[in-house]
């Protein structure tokens, strides 16, 4: 019997451990998300709440609406927040 070799399920990210960066970071505040989003412009959190309100009037699934509710709800208080900072 011949043992193949396993195909990555993202070719692209084949090399990714050989790369600067990759591997455990020493703490979570090294690396966040978080602070990668916070620089989204005031157009574009208008054009995601547009986005999700028309995806939540086009979904038949109540976990999809609820889902987008929650999102639009957290957008709205960004949007406020912002306003209220400039």
């Amino acid at each position: 019997m011949k043992i193949k070799k396993v195909q990555p399920t993202n070719p692209v990210a084949k090399h990714s451990r050989n790369k600067s960066g990759a591997g455990a970071h020493k703490s979570a505040k090294d690396y966040s998300r978080k602070t990668k989003h916070k620089s989204e412009s005031l157009a574009n959190k208008f054009d995601r709440l547009i986005l999700l309100q028309q995806i939540q009037k086009n979904s038949h699934s109540g976990s999809i609406w609820f889902d987008c509710e929650e999102q639009i709800i957290e957008l709205k208080q960004e949007i406020e927040d912002w306003q209220t900072t400039e």
